[in-house]
C-alpha cells in the first residue's frame, strides 16, 4: 500500500514505477540469498510518505512514517535512505526495527545491510522478545548468528526501561551479546546493580536466554539465620550433562558448625531411571565438633520383562540425627525397599522386601525391622455364579528384628462375595477362608511363645443395606442403613503371636464393616459380632451440604481380643463411631470424625478441621485427639493443633502463617512456628523474596529447640559464571 501526498500526473506515473521498484528492491534486500525461491510467497508491505530516486547515484529515500515488513521482521522509522550499489541503507530518526526472533531495537540511526541481515546502530536499546531489556552505547546484529551490544545494560526486568524506570536490578558490562545458537546470554567485566547500586563484580557471567528451559548455572541462594548454626547459606549449582540427565551442587556452609555438601544425580532411559542423593561433609554432632558425616539415597525405578515395574530405593545415613539438625530431611526413620511388582488381567503380585534405620536417640537395633523378603500373590477366580467374585491370596514373609522378635510366615485366604437384591434391600454373603504358619524367635530376655504354630480360621459375613431418597422441608436426602452380622471361628493364636502387625489398628467407618477389621494376621479369634451404622447425604440444606454417618460394633459371642483397650467381658459394645461434613457456603467447611465410649460418651479419639477461604484469605484448623488407643500397644496420649493462614495482602505480597499447638497432656504448648512473607508485586517480575520465620521445639540428642530466620532471594534467568567468546 502506497500513501503518498497528491501530485501532477507525471509525478504521479514516476511515483507508480519508483513503488514499484522499491518493492523489488525490498524483497532483494530482505530475503537472504539461497532462500529467495522459498520465500517469495511471503508477502511484503511498504508505506512511506514519500519517495524520492536519484537515477545517477542509485540513492533511494524514503521519509514520513517509512514501514518496511515481511512476516516477523520489520522497520520503521523516519526517514530511509537506501543506496542500491553498496547495498546499505540508513534508518534515521525514532528507528525501530523488529529482528525476526521478535526482538525489537529502538535506536536514533541505524545502518543496515546484506539484505537486512545485519544492522548497526549507535546508541541502542533492544527490548527482547521475554521483555527483558539489553542496551549498548553501540550495538550489532547480525541475523541467525549473534547481537552485540559494547558498554552494555542488561535486565531481565518486565519495566518500561526505554522510558527510564529503573529497573529491580540490572548487569553493567564492558560488553554483552546474545547468541541465539548456543541460546545464551554473555557477559564480561560486569557489576550487579540493584536498584543501580552496586552489590557485585564478576570478570565473566553466563546464562541461559529466554528459549531455554533447562540450562547449567547457578541457581538462587538461600540464606538464613539460627540459633543454632549461625548465617547459613546455600549454593545451588546446576549442571546438565545431555538430554537425559543432569547434576546439582548444593554447599550448606554453616557459621557456627561446619560445611555439607549435597550432590543429585539424575538419569532417565526408555523404561528406567535412577536418581542419586549424597549429603556429607565436617559438622558438629553430639560425638564430636567435627565429625565427618554421609548420608544417601539411590533410587532406581526400572521396567522388568513386560509387566514387573520395579523400583530398589536405598537410604542410609553415617549419623543419626545430623540431617534432621541440618535441614537436609526431618525423618525420624530411614527405609531402604526393594519393590517389584505386576498387575495382570485378573492377578497381582508383589515382592517387597526393607529394612529400617531409626534417627531417634530411642531407636535400638532390636526395633529396627528388616523384611527379607514378602512375597504377596492375588488373584481373582472364574466363579460358579454370575454375581459371585472369588479371590485367592497367598503371602510368605520373613521379618527380623521387630521388637526383639524374628518371624517367618505363610499364609493363604481364600475369599468370596455375592449381592443378592431383593425388594426389600441389598443383601450381600461373604467368606473368608485363612490358613497361616508361624516360626517365631526372640531375644533370650523375652518370656513370650518361641516355636512354631499354625492357626486356621474361618469367617462368614451376612450383610444387608437400603439405601432410600427422602425429602426433609426443602432439602434432599438420601439415607442408607447398613447391617452385617460377621461370624469367625479360629484357633486362638492372639497370645502366641506378637501383636506388631494391628498395634496402630484405629476402628472407623472405613473397617467396620470388613470381615477381617485388622490390619495383619495377628489378631483372629474365634466371635460373632454385628456391625451396624447408617449414613446420610443432604443437598441444599438451610446450612448447606452435609453428610454424615454413626454406627458402631456388637459383640454377640466371644472373649474380649487379648491386648484390646477393653477391660473386661462386659464391654460388648465397641466404641460409637460418628462423622460430619458440612459445607454452609462455597468459602467455608467444617469435618468432624470421632470414636467415642459408648458408656459416658467420652471422645476418646477425634479430627476436626475447619477451613474457610474467600479470594485472597485462606484459614484452616486441624484439631486431632487421642486418649484412648483401640488396641494397649498404640500410643495413647496424643493431643495437636494446627492453624494455617494465607493471606493475600496485595497484588504480589503473600503471607502464610502456621502455628502448631502441642495440647498433650493437659499442657498448651507451641510445638511449630512457621511465618512467611513472599513478595513478588513491584519486582518487574524478575525478582522474587521470601522471608521465613521458624521456631522449632523438636529436641533429640543433640537436636535442640531452633530459631531460624531465613531470606530467599530469586534472580530471574542468572546462571553460571564462564568466559566465552561472542560477537565481533
Amino acid at each position: 500500500m502506497l500513501n503518498a501526498p497528491q501530485h501532477s500526473s507525471p509525478f504521479r506515473i514516476w511515483l507508480i514505477c519508483f513503488c514499484a521498484l522499491g518493492l523489488l528492491l525490498w524483497a532483494n534486500l530482505l530475503i537472504p540469498k539461497g532462500a529467495y525461491a522459498q520465500e517469495t510467497s511471503s508477502p511484503i508491505d511498504f508505506s512511506a510518505d514519500s519517495i524520492q530516486t536519484n537515477q545517477e547515484t542509485g540513492i533511494f529515500v524514503a521519509t514520513g512514517n517509512v514501514v518496511f515488513s515481511q512476516g516477523m521482521m520489520s522497520l520503521k522509522a523516519d526517514q530511509v535512505e537506501y543506496n542500491r550499489q553498496t547495498g546499505q541503507a540508513v534508518a534515521v530518526g525514532n528507528v525501530v526495527f523488529t529482528d525476526h526472533d521478535g526482538n525489537i531495537h529502538f535506536s536514533d540511526e541505524m545502518q543496515m545491510n546484506d539484505q537486512f541481515t545485519r544492522a548497526f546502530a549507535e546508541p541502542v536499546i533492544s527490548r527482547m522478545a521475554d521483555r527483558s531489556w539489553m542496551a549498548g552505547e553501540t550495538g550489532e546484529y547480525v541475523k541467525d548468528d549473534y547481537t552485540v551490544y559494547d558498554s552494555a545494560t542488561y535486565t531481565p526486568c518486565d519495566c518500561d526501561y526505554a522510558d527510564g524506570e529503573i529497573p529491580i536490578w540490572q548487569i553493567d558490562s564492558s560488553k554483552s551479546w546474545h547468541d541465539p545458537n548456543t541460546k545464551t546470554v554473555y557477559h564480561t567485566n560486569l557489576h550487579m546493580k540493584i536498584l543501580r547500586m552496586p552489590v557485585l563484580y564478576f570478570p565473566f557471567l553466563s546464562h541461559p536466554d529466554w528459549t531455554v528451559r533447562r540450562r547449567s548455572g547457578l541457581l538462587y541462594p538461600s540464606i538464613s539465620y539460627s540459633s543454632d548454626h549461625g548465617i547459613k547459606y546455600i549454593q545451588s549449582y546446576y549442571h546438565v550433562i545431555d538430554d537425559t540427565s543432569d547434576v546439582e551442587i548444593r554447599p550448606y556452609l554453616f557459621k557456627n558448625t561446619g560445611a555439607l555438601t549435597n550432590v543429585r544425580y539424575r538419569k532417565l532411559w526408555d523404561q528406567s531411571d535412577i536418581h542419586i542423593d549424597l549429603t556429607g561433609g565436617p559438622v558438629e554432632t553430639f560425638n564430636q565438633s567435627d565429625q565427618n558425616v554421609l548420608a544417601g539415597s539411590i533410587q532406581v525405578n526400572t521396567l522388568i520383562g513386560e509387566s514387573w515395574v520395579t523400583t530398589a530405593d536405598i537410604n542410609r545415613t553415617s549419623q543419626d540425627t545430623f540431617m534432621r539438625r541440618y535441614g537436609i530431611d526431618d525423618a525420624t526413620r530411614l527405609k531402604s525397599t526393594f519393590l517389584s511388582e505386576n498387575i495382570g488381567h485378573n492377578t497381582y503380585s508383589r515382592v517387597e522386601s526393607y529394612d529400617i534405620q531409626g534417627l531417634a536417640s530411642t531407636e535400638t537395633t532390636e526395633k529396627e525391622p528388616t523384611v527379607l523378603p514378602s512375597v504377596f500373590h492375588e488373584r481373582y477366580l472364574d466363579s460358579p455364579r454370575k454375581n459371585m467374585a472369588t479371590r485367592l491370596r497367598l503371602n510368605a514373609s520373613q521379618v527380623d528384628n521387630d521388637e526383639d522378635y524374628d518371624i517367618n510366615r505363610w499364609s493363604g485366604e481364600l475369599y468370596t462375595f455375592e449381592e443378592f437384591p431383593t425388594s426389600v434391600g441389598q443383601f450381600s454373603l461373604e467368606s473368608r477362608a485363612a490358613l497361616q504358619y508361624h516360626m517365631i524367635e526372640h531375644s533370650p530376655n523375652s518370656s513370650t511363645y518361641t516355636g512354631e504354630l499354625g492357626q486356621a480360621s474361618g469367617t462368614i459375613g451376612l450383610g444387608w443395606s437400603q439405601p432410600f431418597t427422602t425429602m426433609v422441608g426443602k432439602a434432599s436426602a438420601l439415607i442408607q442403613p447398613k447391617l452385617k452380622l460377621i461370624s469367625i471361628k479360629a484357633t486362638d493364636r492372639t497370645n502366641s503371636i506378637p501383636n506388631r502387625d494391628s498395634a496402630d489398628f484405629h476402628l472407623d467407618e472405613a473397617n467396620l464393616f470388613l470381615l477381617h477389621r485388622y490390619q495383619g494376621q495377628d489378631y483372629i479369634k474365634t466371635g460373632t459380632h454385628i456391625a451396624g451404622g447408617i449414613s446420610a447425604n443432604m443437598m441444599k440444606t438451610p446450612i448447606g451440604d452435609m453428610s454424615g454417618f454413626l454406627g458402631a460394633s456388637y459383640r454377640v459371642s466371644g472373649d474380649v481380643q487379648s491386648g484390646l483397650n477393653a477391660t473386661n467381658d462386659q464391654e460388648r459394645l465397641s466404641d460409637i463411631l460418628a462423622s460430619i461434613r458440612m459445607q454452609p457456603t462455597d468459602k467455608l467447611s467444617l469435618s468432624f470424625a470421632g470414636r467415642f465410649n459408648p458408656d459416658d460418651f467420652y471422645l476418646n479419639e477425634s479430627r476436626s478441621t475447619l477451613a474457610w477461604s474467600q479470594p485472597g484469605t485462606s484459614l484452616s484448623t486441624t484439631y486431632t485427639q487421642r486418649s484412648e488407643s483401640y488396641f494397649s500397644a498404640a500410643s495413647i496420649v496424643e493431643e495437636e493443633l494446627i492453624v494455617g493462614l494465607n493471606q493475600v495482602i496485595d497484588d504480589g505480597i503473600t503471607l502464610n502463617v502456621q502455628q502448631t499447638y502441642d495440647l498433650s497432656n493437659g499442657q498448651n504448648f507451641q510445638d511449630k512456628s512457621i511465618i512467611g512473607l513472599n513478595i513478588t508485586r513491584g519486582l518487574q517480575d524478575c525478582l522474587t523474596i521470601t522471608m521465613q520465620y521458624t521456631r522449632d521445639e523438636t529436641a533429640d540428642r543433640d537436636i535442640q529447640p531452633v530459631d531460624e530466620i531465613m531470606l530467599l532471594l530469586n534472580f530471574k534467568y542468572l546462571g553460571t559464571f564462564a568466559n566465552s567468546s561472542g560477537g565481533n
